[in-house]
């Protein structure tokens, strides 16, 4: 499919950055935009359909001077309509954000950014540019800190400037002056999407709030960090994290070693059923008899009548209170535990850390 070139903006009082922006990218960089999309505050919305009555604030339609900016300068017009698809208001329930002041509007009106832009991207076909020129800071923060999480390599952030007697004088340039001093200046900043990619696609991630959004990438940078890793040493039944260690009892360290020995062969779930088996007991006769030699197991319950429930139950709790100890951040921690994926009669148990988080010295 065609590429589909697609401007977003912030906007609050001074819709000009909207066609400002437009005239650099259509004009100066020769880029077809085929859709505008302005992100905004009920009353920005008034002021971008000419119906604000502040003496400042300008009494024309942005529709209609997109479409004089694009006669003007040969210039494709863009698909932008009037309506709540394009004109982009951050609501709770009913009632529409009048402007972005309080913690509850610095809330709602990223969380509507966030949503827009996990939908847009979305589509491969889609190219973002995503202007910070206009609004409150607060709102250009907002969309430069969604634009991180949800850009793909192609997407763009960028800013208007002019020299200032030029400012808001009108919603284009009008002569070769005014062309020369409007520029366009890419901002970089740190794309996290791969870091996400699969995560993006979770329904419970897609319909998360930009705040829990936030607090999930931060755990998920905190994971890759190289010394955030687990080494699991047999001899001395230790498991290290970092600088920090802890000695186990060599049920409890089995116990764990069982999980990660089973993440490392391709089975990352295992649910009580499996784990109750006489297979994991016989797995766990091996493990003694090679690891453990010298510990007599042959009268303990276990080796003669399996593991019940309640062992699972005790181990599970034993060793996750234990490397609770060990790892201080709870965020980190929560990678290491054995954690359960909860479903009526097939709760399945697993280690969320990936493979490459682990290590282990026999």
């Amino acid at each position: 499919m065609k590429t589909k070139n697609i401007l977003i903006c912030v906007s609050g009082l001074t819709p000009q950055i909207v066609t400002e922006t437009l005239f650099c990218l259509a004009y100066k960089e020769k880029k077809q935009i085929d859709e505008v999309y302005v992100l905004t505050t009920k009353r920005g919305r008034d002021v971008i359909l000419g119906r604000d009555k502040h003496p400042a604030t300008p009494k024309t339609l942005l529709k209609d001077e997109i479409e004089n900016l694009c006669k003007k300068y040969k210039i494709k017009k863009p698909l932008f309509e009037e309506n709540d698809t394009h004109i982009i208001v951050a609501k709770e329930e009913a009632i529409e954000l009048p402007d972005i002041r309080s913690d509850r509007d610095n809330i709602l009106f990223p969380n509507k950014i966030c949503e827009f832009l996990r939908n847009k991207s979305s589509d491969p076909d889609n190219v973002l540019y995503c202007s910070i020129t206009g609004g409150r800071k607060s709102m250009s923060v907002h969309l430069a800190n969604a634009l991180s999480i949800f850009a793909r390599e192609n997407d763009r952030l960028v800013h208007v400037l002019t020299k200032e007697e030029h400012e808001f004088k009108g919603f284009y340039p009008q002569s070769k002056e005014e062309i020369k001093d409007l520029e366009l200046a890419d901002l970089p900043f740190v794309r996290l999407r791969p870091i996400l990619s699969a995560e993006i696609k979770r329904p419970d991630l897609l319909t998360s709030n930009f705040d829990d959004i936030v607090k999930y990438t931060q755990a998920q940078l905190k994971i890759l960090a190289p010394s955030n890793r687990m080494s699991l040493d047999i001899e001395k039944r230790e498991l290290r994290f970092s600088n920090d260690s802890i000695v186990l009892e060599p049920m409890e360290f089995l116990f764990y070693y069982f999980f990660v020995d089973s993440k490392l062969r391709g089975t990352n779930k295992i649910s009580v059923y499996n784990f109750i088996g006489d297979e994991t007991k016989n797995q766990f006769i091996e493990y003694y008899t090679n690891f453990f030699p010298n510990i007599e197991i042959k009268e303990r319950d276990w080796y003669t009548n399996g593991f019940s429930k309640e062992d699972f139950r005790t181990k599970r709790s034993k060793v996750n209170s234990k490397i609770s100890e060990l790892i201080s951040d709870p965020d980190l921690c929560s990678f290491f535990l054995i954690d359960v994926h909860k479903k009526y009669g097939e709760s399945t148990y697993y280690i969320k850390a990936e493979k490459d988080r682990f290590s282990i010295k026999y």
